[in-house]
C-alpha cells in the first residue's frame, strides 16, 4: 500500500473508516429496531395477558371458562391464548391449532410476565408470554402468543435497505474521497512541476505558495526559503570561484611578468637577485592565499583542524599581546590589554590565537600613529567576550555587513599595501562559529573600529571531557 500513490492511499483509507463506521451504524440501527420492535409486541402481549386475567377475575365457576372467554378471545387479532389449570387441563384455548404449547415455567411468580421467543406450528417464529393469576377453583395459567412475522419482514426490510445503501454510500464516498485527495493535493503537483524546473542555473524560480495558512502553503513557503539559502549558497561559492581566480591570477601573472623581462636581455647579478626577490614574494603571498583558502574549505567541508579542549582565554590574550606589541610599538601605538575572564573555553588554542592575531593585526595596521588599540576579556552571562578596539579609520557604514565576505576589502587598493588577502575575517568567523560562538564588528568612520568575538564557557563536564568535547552552540546573549 506504501507503493501507491497518495492520493489512492486516502481514498482506500477513507473507504476503511467509511466501511467500518457503516457497519458499526448499520449493527447499532438493526439491534435498535429489534429491540424497539420486539418491545412494542411485548407490549401488546402484556395488554392482551391482562384482559384476559380481568376476565378470569370476573368468571366463578370453571365450567363458564371456556365460554365466556371465547366471546371475546376465540378470535383476537392474531393474538392465541391458552388457559389451563395447575393440573395441566385445557380451561380455554384460542379456535386456531397453532399446538403444541410450551409449557409454563414452574417456577413463574404469580401475577408476573414471563416472555419467550419460540417456534410453534402454523404461527412459526413467535413470541410468547405467561402469566400465573388466581382462577375460579384456584391457580391458573394465562399464555398468549403473536406471530413475529412482522418483525422479521421489517427487520430484512431493514436489512435489505442498509446493503443497498450501504455500497452506494461507499462507491460515493470513495468516489469523492478521491475527487477531494485529488483536488487537495494538486498544490503538490504543481510544486513538483515547479521544483523540477529549478537547477544550478534557474535558483531564481520560487513555488507557488498559495494560502500561507495551510500546510501545503507553510510546506511551499519553506521549500522557497531553503531555495533562498542554496541559491546564496551557490552565488557565494560563483563569487569565491571567480575572487579566488582573480587573486590567483594577480600573483602569477606579476611573478611571469617578471621572468620574462628577466630572459629579454642580459641583466646583472644584482638584477637577477631583485627579481628573484620579487618572486619570493609573489611565491610567499601565492602561498599564503592558497592556505587561507585550503582553511576555509575545510571548515565548509566540516574537517576538524585541531583538537578541542579546555583554553584559558586570558593567558591566550596576554600571550597574544605581548607578541603584537612589538608591531603597536613600531607603529607608535599604544596598545593595552586586560583580561578578566572567569572560566575556560573549550576549544583549538592555534585557532583561538589565530582570531586575536587577526583582530590586533588588522586593528594596528589601520590605526594612525599616535593611536590606541585595546583587547579585553570579560565574561557576562555565562559567556567569555572577547573585545578588540582601535581609535583607527573605522569602515564606512555601507561595508559593515560585507567585511566577513571572502576576498571583500573597503578599499581595494590597501590590500596591497598591507598584504592582505580579503580572507582574514572570514576566517575568524569560521573559526569562531566552529566553537560555536559568533563574532561582529561596530564601526565608526574615522573614529575607530570594535569587534567582538563570544565564546561559549565550558561546564565542569566538559573540562573533564576535553579533547572529545565540542563548544555547544552559543545562545542569545547581550
Amino acid at each position: 500500500m506504501n507503493r501507491l500513490p497518495i492520493r489512492w492511499r486516502l481514498t482506500l483509507w477513507y473507504g476503511v473508516v467509511l466501511s467500518a463506521i457503516l457497519i458499526v451504524f448499520s449493527g447499532t440501527v438493526y439491534l435498535l429496531m429489534r429491540r424497539h420492535l420486539l418491545a412494542l409486541t411485548d407490549a401488546g402481549l402484556a395488554e392482551e395477558v391482562v384482559e384476559v386475567g380481568d376476565e378470569l377475575g370476573r368468571i366463578h365457576h370453571a365450567s363458564k371458562v371456556s365460554r365466556l372467554l371465547s366471546l371475546r378471545f376465540a378470535k383476537h387479532e392474531g393474538f392465541e391464548h391458552l388457559v389451563t389449570d395447575a393440573a395441566g387441563k385445557v380451561l380455554f384455548q384460542s379456535d386456531s391449532a397453532v399446538g403444541p404449547w410450551p409449557s409454563s415455567e414452574k417456577d413463574e411468580l404469580p401475577g408476573s410476565l414471563a416472555y419467550r421467543t419460540v417456534e410453534m406450528n402454523r404461527i412459526g417464529h413467535a413470541r410468547l408470554v405467561s402469566r400465573r393469576v388466581a382462577g375460579p377453583e384456584g391457580p391458573v395459567t394465562i399464555q398468549t402468543v403473536v406471530s413475529l412475522a412482522p418483525n422479521d419482514r421489517a427487520l430484512r426490510e431493514l436489512v435489505t435497505i442498509l446493503l443497498t445503501i450501504g455500497p452506494i454510500a461507499l462507491s460515493g464516498t470513495l468516489g469523492g474521497g478521491y475527487w477531494l485527495a485529488r483536488k487537495g493535493l494538486a498544490p503538490v503537483d504543481r510544486m513538483v512541476a515547479a521544483a523540477a524546473e529549478i537547477t544550478s542555473s534557474r535558483l531564481d524560480r520560487r513555488l507557488e505558495t498559495g494560502n500561507s495558512q495551510d500546510e501545503l502553503g507553510r510546506l511551499a513557503h519553506t521549500f522557497n526559503d531553503m531555495i533562498a539559502r542554496l541559491q546564496i549558497s551557490f552565488e557565494e561559492v560563483r563569487r569565491f570561484t571567480a575572487d579566488a581566480a582573480h587573486e590567483l591570477r594577480t600573483p602569477l601573472s606579476m611573478m611571469r611578468t617578471e621572468a620574462e623581462v628577466a630572459l629579454r636581455a642580459p641583466r646583472s647579478p644584482s638584477q637577477d637577485a631583485r627579481v628573484f626577490e620579487s618572486v619570493l614574494e609573489e611565491t610567499e603571498r601565492l602561498g599564503r592565499l592558497v592556505t587561507q583558502m585550503l582553511f576555509l574549505c575545510r571548515e565548509d567541508a566540516g574537517i576538524a583542524t585541531g583538537d578541542q579542549r579546555p583554553v584559558v582565554i586570558d593567558d591566550l590574550i596576554r600571550e597574544v599581546a605581548d607578541h603584537m606589541r612589538v608591531a603597536a610599538d613600531e607603529k607608535g601605538l599604544t596598545l593595552k590589554a586586560d583580561a578578566r575572564i572567569a572560566g575556560r573555553v573549550v576549544g583549538d588554542p592555534d585557532r583561538l590565537r589565530q582570531i586575536l592575531f587577526n583582530l590586533l593585526d588588522n586593528a594596528i595596521k589601520y590605526t594612525p600613529p599616535g593611536g590606541e588599540v585595546a583587547i579585553r576579556g570579560e565574561s557576562p552571562n555565562g559567556c567569555a567576550r572577547i573585545i578588540v578596539a582601535d581609535t583607527g579609520v573605522g569602515v564606512a557604514p555601507e561595508h559593515l555587513p560585507h567585511l566577513f565576505d571572502r576576498f571583500y576589502r573597503v578599499d581595494s587598493s590597501r590590500g596591497n599595501e598591507t598584504g592582505g588577502t580579503g580572507l582574514g575575517l572570514a576566517i575568524c568567523r569560521a573559526i569562531a562559529e566552529a566553537h560555536g560562538g559568533r563574532i561582529h564588528i561596530e564601526s565608526e568612520f574615522q573614529r575607530g573600529t570594535r569587534a567582538v568575538l563570544t565564546l561559549p564557557i565550558a561546564t565542569p563536564a566538559e573540562h573533564a571531557d576535553g579533547p572529545t568535547r565540542r563548544a555547544q552552540t552559543l545562545g542569545e546573549v547581550g
